[in-house]
């Protein structure tokens, strides 16, 4: 059996978020996901998934076109086991591969040179309906996949926060702590530890990026750019 992926989009840009921000690379966003945020910014791919099976070949083929990075995100990838092969086949071709999860499943089969994990926080959980409310909940945080993640590959992580209201932030910044003591993350990593707005409003991204620097300052965490908000907007394929 030939393996495919359901994949929403395949696209060339810069990597907008994270430690490799500014970075030229292809995207390969899968569709399918286990979480409903309530403020997903790829709904394509979670609230009401829509994509087309693309073989292996044809991917590797792609991205063979493209950057020597190249970044499978979703949706959550992870869910579906030919990501796996994909990231196999990719690493052997010799691109430097970004794995975007939000690390709610463990695959030890992977090639990861940076495994961008994105816990979610507890603002994320949908109000509605409550059957999504609950899936969403329980699956949202599992610190020992986190924990594994972190032992196997690169890491960096990239948690969305809201810095749209002093409060939300406070609150959104105390519970990002608890998580990374939970996970044992060392005073030397902390600036692996992106605080992300939740913003896809490039006309506010200026006083949500002023709002966490004034935390990262004192925290020594580190301010999670938006870039291709910045540059493109809240647009496909960018």
């Amino acid at each position: 059996m030939v393996a495919t992926l359901a994949i929403h989009e395949c696209f060339v840009s810069l990597q907008g978020e994270g430690l490799l921000v500014g970075t030229p690379s292809t995207f390969v966003r899968v569709t399918g996901c286990n979480l409903r945020c309530s403020w997903c910014d790829s709904p394509a791919t979670s609230w009401a998934p829509r994509g087309d099976a693309i073989e292996l070949d044809a991917l590797v083929e792609r991205c063979a076109r493209g950057p020597r990075h190249v970044v499978l995100t979703g949706g959550e990838p992870l869910l579906f086991a030919p990501a796996a092969e994909l990231t196999r086949r990719l690493g052997a071709a010799g691109h430097h591969i970004t794995i975007e999860t939000a690390a709610t499943v463990w695959r030890d089969d992977l090639c990861c040179d940076l495994a961008s994990l994105s816990p979610k926080l507890a603002h994320s959980t949908p109000a509605e309906p409550a059957a999504w409310r609950e899936r969403h909940e329980a699956r949202r945080w599992n610190p020992e996949v986190v924990r594994r993640f972190m032992a196997a590959h690169p890491w960096q992580l990239k948690l969305v926060v809201r810095a749209y209201a002093a409060d939300a932030l406070r609150e959104d910044v105390a519970e990002v702590e608890r998580m990374i003591e939970e996970l044992g993350v060392a005073a030397s990593d902390r600036d692996r530890v992106l605080l992300m707005p939740e913003c896809t409003d490039r006309e506010r991204l200026a006083s949500d990026y002023a709002a966490i620097a004034a935390v990262c300052r004192t925290s020594g965490l580190r301010l999670g750019a938006r870039l291709h908000i910045e540059i493109f907007g809240h647009t496909p394929g960018t």
